[in-house]
């Protein structure tokens, strides 16, 4: 960030608000100390006055849709893990998996792949409400 932030203070949480910070930090990829500056940031920002009223939904919206997103992604490197796994399996005992198994693969590829397709209309949506404020 252009200038860093020398501003520094120390603060302490409650057991369940510094799991909720982790937990926030995780999904948004950054450091602890990096999401808490972030969050203060936007928060002082609307206050402030520096995020229009009508946009506050969109980015609540935005801020809802990446912590989804990154649900989704775990849900992706899981169903990856699977098939890697039937591969592997596959491989060893020269020998195709029980059609179960593949059916059940099959369901679980599919609901990942709807609730990314779902996930994505609704992003266009928001999409569309920012671009109606522009």
């Amino acid at each position: 960030m252009p200038g860093g932030r020398p501003f520094k203070r120390e603060f302490t949480l409650s057991l369940e608000d510094g799991a909720a910070l982790v937990a926030a930090a995780a999904v948004a990829e950054m450091a602890d100390g990096a999401y808490a500056a972030e969050v203060l940031h936007r928060h002082l920002a609307q206050r402030a006055g520096l995020v229009p009223a009508d946009w506050q939904q969109v980015l609540g919206e935005l801020i809802r849709h990446r912590a989804e997103l990154a649900e989704l992604r775990a849900d992706v490197r899981a169903v990856g893990r699977l098939v890697n796994q039937i591969a592997a399996h596959t491989n060893m005992a020269r020998a195709t998996p029980a059609v179960v198994v593949l059916q059940r693969m099959d369901a679980r590829i599919a609901a990942v792949v709807d609730r990314v397709a779902q996930q994505l209309a609704e992003l266009d949506e928001v999409a569309a409400k920012a671009r109606e404020r522009l």
